[in-house]
C-alpha cells in the first residue's frame, strides 16, 4: 500500500462532514471524494474540501484510488452501502450502530469477510479518554470485582426531531453505552427488561429505562432519553457509574469543560471534533487514524462487527421488551 491511503466518505450530512474534515487533515490518508444522496450537499461539501463530489454513492467506489471508506448515511441506511464497499474491497469503518437488527448485522459483517476487508465500527467511546480510563480501572480491578453498573445519555430535542425519522433514541443514544456496558463487564447482557415512555414525541419513545444482567450476576441500569428542553445547559448529559465490592467509579460524560455564559450559556465542543489551531483534533480523530491504522498493519480494530452485533442484539431485545413489558432473554 502507498504512503498514503485514498479515502472517501459515504453520507456527509453533520457527523459525516466531520469525517471528511478529519480525514482532510490526516497526514496517512488523502481523501479522494465524498457522496451524498442529497446531491446538493455532496457538492458543498466536496467543494469546501477541494475533492470529488457524488450523488450515487457507486460511483465513489467504483474508484481505484479509494481503499478505504466511512459509512455515515443515516441508521437505517447502513447496510446496503457497507454491503457494496466491502464487495468493492474497501475496507469499511460504519458508523454506530452498524445496523437496526442483528440479522442486518451478519449480512455487512459477512459481506466483508467473505471480501477479506477490514470492517470497523464507530462505537466513539472506545476512544474517549474518560470512557478507556474508566474502563482500564474497572478491567485492572481497582474497584473488585463488578456489582452493579449504571449509563445515562440524556440529549436536547431537537435532535430528536431532526432524526426520529431514521432511528431511535436506542440507536441514536443507547447504543454508545450498551456497547460500553458490555466492554466493561467483558460479556454481552443475556437478560434485558425496559419501559418506554412517548408524551413528547409522536411514534417513538422520547425515553428508555432499561435493567441488564450480565453473565456472573452483574446487573447495570440504562437511562437514554432525548427530550430534554431547549433550554437544557449543553450538548448532553451523561453520566456512568460502576459499584464494585471494593470501591465505586463515576464518570461525568457530559461535561465539556469550559462554559461561556453571556448573551446566552454556550459550551464549546471539546471532545468529539473540535476545531485547534484551524485543525480538527479530539476523539473522532483518534477513531479514524485507528481504523488507518488497523488497514495499514492488517490488525484487528478495537470494535469490530461483532462487539458492534452485541449491542445492537442487547438494544432490539430492549425494544422487544418495550412493546411486550415482559423481560426478554438474549440467546
Amino acid at each position: 500500500m502507498g504512503d498514503k491511503i485514498g479515502v472517501g466518505v459515504i453520507g456527509v450530512g453533520t457527523f459525516g462532514s466531520l469525517h471528511a474534515q478529519v480525514y482532510g487533515q490526516l497526514g496517512q490518508c488523502e481523501l479522494k471524494a465524498v457522496a451524498d444522496i442529497d446531491a446538493a450537499r455532496a457538492e458543498s461539501v466536496a467543494s469546501e474540501l477541494q475533492v470529488d463530489g457524488y450523488s450515487d454513492y457507486r460511483a465513489l467506489l467504483e474508484r481505484d484510488d479509494i481503499a478505504a471508506v466511512s459509512i455515515c448515511t443515516t441508521d437505517d441506511h447502513h447496510v446496503a452501502p457497507s454491503v457494496a464497499a466491502a464487495t468493492a474491497g474497501k475496507h469499511v469503518l460504519v458508523e454506530k450502530p452498524l445496523a437496526l437488527t442483528p440479522a442486518d448485522c451478519d449480512i455487512i459483517i459477512e459481506a466483508s469477510r467473505d471480501a477479506g476487508v477490514l470492517l470497523m465500527v464507530g462505537q466513539i467511546l472506545r476512544f474517549d479518554p474518560r470512557y478507556v480510563t474508566a474502563f482500564e480501572e474497572i478491567n485492572a480491578g481497582r474497584i473488585g470485582q463488578l456489582v452493579h453498573l449504571f449509563a445515562r445519555r440524556n440529549n436536547p430535542v431537537h435532535n430528536a426531531r431532526r432524526l426520529q425519522r431514521f432511528t431511535s433514541v436506542l440507536f441514536f443514544l443507547g447504543i454508545h453505552d450498551i456497547d460500553f456496558l458490555n466492554w466493561c463487564v467483558g460479556a454481552r447482557a443475556e437478560r434485558v427488561y425496559a419501559q418506554a415512555v412517548s408524551r413528547v414525541l409522536h411514534g417513538t419513545p422520547d425515553t428508555v429505562l432499561a435493567l441488564l444482567t450480565f453473565p456472573e450476576g452483574v446487573i447495570g441500569a440504562l437511562e437514554v432519553s432525548w427530550v430534554l428542553p431547549p433550554s437544557y445547559p449543553g450538548r448532553l448529559d451523561a453520566r456512568f457509574e460502576a459499584v464494585g465490592t471494593g470501591g465505586a467509579l463515576y464518570l461525568n460524560g457530559g461535561s465539556e469543560s469550559v462554559a461561556i455564559a453571556h448573551e446566552r450559556f454556550e459550551q464549546p465542543e471539546l471532545f468529539y471534533a473540535p476545531t485547534v489551531r484551524g485543525h480538527r483534533v479530539g476523539i473522532l480523530r483518534d477513531e479514524l487514524a485507528h481504523f488507518l491504522a488497523c488497514v495499514r498493519s492488517g490488525d484487528q480494530p478495537v470494535v469490530g462487527g461483532a462487539q458492534a452485533k452485541a449491542a445492537v442484539e442487547v438494544a432490539c431485545a430492549i425494544q422487544e421488551s418495550v412493546a411486550t413489558g415482559q423481560p426478554v432473554d438474549i440467546p
